[in-house]
């Protein structure tokens, strides 16, 4: 095979294994929400999988290729011995994390807020139909407020509550 065809295998292998290794928690997010504790470190550990490969994928061919092409443009013409490369990296890093901190605080606070909104709904209108309880086809949740919100209605779709009762 000619040069450039390896190339762009490499380069499509770097960017859809780290890809499909991070997508995958969230495709497989219902099986893990039904199995309890166990599914959530199970997901820890896929997303720890994931961000490995991503620095696995940083070390072994990113991490060199920007040092080289740094060195060569920037550092060696003007004179440079400070580590740009390691620098941006870090920067890289920290705009992540606090990206990540802000969306997962973001989002307790949306699921909070939509759990007090389902407190203060007045219950549901049972009707008994052929001996069977029949609830109203309102879409908030129809668990007891003792109990934590569903999953579907902490996501805004159709209760679960209300599909058994049907």
């Amino acid at each position: 095979m000619d040069r450039w065809v390896v190339k762009l295998f490499a380069l499509v292998g770097t960017f859809l294994l780290p890809l499909i290794c991070t997508l995958l928690p969230y495709k497989v997010s219902g099986y893990i929400a039904r199995r309890g504790t166990s599914g959530k470190r199970m997901l820890s550990y896929l997303m720890c999988f994931g961000g490995g490969i991503f620095f696995g994928t940083y070390l072994l061919h990113m991490g060199p290729e920007v040092q080289t092409i740094l060195r060569d443009a920037l550092l060696d013409p003007y004179g440079i011995t400070y580590p740009v490369a390691e620098l941006i990296v870090g920067i890289g890093f920290f705009i992540v994390l606090f990206a990540e901190k802000l969306v997962l605080r973001w989002n307790k606070r949306r699921i909070r807020v939509k759990h007090k909104e389902s407190r203060h709904q007045p219950s549901p209108m049972i009707t008994v139909v052929n001996g069977a309880d029949q609830t109203c086809g309102r879409s908030k949740c129809v668990r007891p407020p003792s109990e934590e919100m569903c999953p579907e209605c902490i996501e805004g779709k159709q209760c679960a509550g209300d599909k058994e009762k049907m």
